[in-house]
């Protein structure tokens, strides 16, 4: 295997490029075409003798395109497409073959090849012209693919943002038909209420971070830091999911060293505490129990959420906080969307701190937020009202 830079006048833009060929005298053909043409760009080409050896290549390195001879001492047919590809899903593959067979083109170009040249019939133009086309198609399929994710968030956020609002009207008719205002209810249908209350909060938070998430990869995560009394914050996220926890016959436990208030943006740090809190109560066995533990060890702070379910497997572990991912639970059905704890990450770092997870199959699993308590202020030092 070696590797060599074919200069190019034009561009300073350089093509990475695999050459696997075992023949010598057509391994240096191509070599000297791509030296000596006029092109677009200049191309660094790594050369490889069999197939084991261009896999090898792909399996450490990306290049911008591959050209694969069908005939090699260890494969033979157009599988070796089929292997390429599986190492290198993005990079065009252009088939090089001494046979003149359409079937054997066909059948390439079916399994994922974007060219079919016979070496016979290769001139250095044709070659070239192969090579930026198939190039230049691949890179407008993936601007394609950009656009068309970037149009799909638009659409997602537009949507999420335009459901919240009758949502949050719908809460607040529910908190009033739960309180009684308009009328005394009997057991059965303020329990149906609640129900349906919890229902409605479940997609509205569900929105709601789709809506920060969109906002966070727009414009950045911005905090706005106000003295504020952590406990509480903790005590008002776990209200919001009481009637969950009830529902999953969890018990839901708080305890907290921390006095003073700290410096947080409030708002955000009380959405990542949430979502944090329904995660937990989500993956816990019935008559389970979430504890929230805040303790400080010297200048650290941290805030622990333990959850009784069936833990997460260390595979799943390093995934945890990744955008749109889902934990495989079996234990309990999850209409999660996959952005809560990603979520969570993002306001935690905004934050200055970190969050991690540790877990025991079958013991549960807690996440642990871990940040630095400097910004502790004295109830002295709050704000008069």
């Amino acid at each position: 295997m070696h590797t060599e830079t074919a200069k190019m006048s034009r561009s300073t833009q350089c093509i990475r490029l695999l050459l696997i060929e075992d023949n010598p005298d057509d391994a240096i053909f191509i070599e000297e075409v791509l030296k000596i043409q006029d092109t677009y760009a200049a191309v660094e080409i790594a050369h490889a003798c069999k197939l084991r050896d261009g896999l090898a290549y792909l399996a450490q390195e990306s290049f911008d395109v591959v050209l694969l001879d069908l005939s090699l001492p260890d494969a033979s047919s157009t599988d070796s497409v089929t292997r390429v590809l599986s190492h290198s899903p993005q990079a065009p593959i252009i088939v090089l073959t001494g046979l003149d067979d359409k079937d054997t083109a066909l059948e390439a170009l079916q399994k994922g090849a974007q060219d079919y040249l016979i070496k016979d019939s290769v001139s250095g133009d044709l070659l070239i012209r192969s090579i930026r086309y198939a190039v230049e198609r691949r890179r407008a399929e993936r601007r394609a693919r950009v656009r068309a994710a970037e149009e799909r968030e638009d659409l997602i956020f537009t949507l999420a943002n335009d459901l919240r609002v009758p949502h949050i009207g719908a809460m607040r008719a529910f908190d009033l038909l739960v309180a009684e205002t308009l009328g005394p209810l009997n057991s059965e249908q303020k329990d149906l209420l609640l129900k349906v209350k919890q229902s409605n909060h479940e997609i509205l938070h569900m929105l709601q971070n789709l809506v920060h998430l969109y906002r966070i990869e727009q414009n950045g995560q911005k905090i706005l830091a106000t003295p504020t009394d952590l406990n509480q914050l903790i005590r008002l996220a776990i209200q919001d999911w009481a009637y969950c926890a009830s529902q999953n016959n969890v018990r839901v436990e708080f305890r907290s060293e921390l006095s003073d208030p700290i410096w947080l943006d409030g708002t955000m740090f009380k959405k990542a505490i949430s979502n944090l809190i329904h995660n937990a109560i989500k993956f816990s066995f019935a008559e389970g129990v979430v504890t929230l533990i805040c303790r400080c060890e010297g200048n650290w702070l941290y805030i622990e959420v333990q959850d009784s379910g069936k833990g997460i497997s260390d595979s799943e572990q390093s995934k945890l906080f990744q955008r749109f991912w889902n934990a495989n639970d079996t234990m309990r059905h999850s209409n999660g969307s996959g952005v809560g704890l990603y979520v969570c990450r993002q306001i935690v770092e905004a934050h200055g701190g970190e969050i991690s997870c540790a877990s025991e199959q079958g013991k549960g699993t807690t996440v642990t937020i871990r940040m630095l308590k400097a910004g502790q202020i004295t109830s002295e030092q709050l704000p008069k009202v």
